[in-house]
């Protein structure tokens, strides 16, 4: 008699999400970390729109899982990481405050941030 193999599938998971389960769904099924499937999704939304796109058709075509349901504080998660972001943001903000304070020519510095935003944006725009 044949041995029955164990199908993987793949669900949105209840107990580890932000939005929907789906990059957390994604990260067990290919056993990798959520954090760079989100990073991936993020990259490609960032890029032209497409990540949106397939999250919301992945939330639409991949079930939930059928586990127990574990609740989670969504709004809490998001506050979290918006105030981790907040607190780096400021972090760096400080930084270049000094490094304009402490340079002589604190001018040339920004001049040089604004040329390296100005040509990724240029080359954002150029190369598809």
């Amino acid at each position: 008699m044949e041995k029955l193999k164990s199908v993987k599938k793949i669900y949105r998971l209840k107990d580890d999400y932000i939005i929907a389960g789906v990059c957390s769904g994604l990260a067990e099924y290919f056993q990798i970390d959520a954090t760079l499937v989100r990073v991936v999704f993020v990259l490609l939304f960032i890029s032209g729109g497409a990540g949106l796109l397939i999250y919301l058709v992945l939330w639409l075509i991949i079930p939930k899982e059928g586990g127990k349901e574990v609740k989670v504080n969504r709004e809490k998660n998001v506050k979290e990481f918006a105030d981790d972001l907040s607190n780096k943001a400021q972090v760096m903000a400080n930084e270049i405050r000094k490094e304009v304070k402490t340079s002589k020519r604190g001018g040339s510095f920004f001049g040089l941030v604004l040329i390296i935003l100005g040509t990724v944006i240029l080359v954002e725009k150029l190369v598809p």
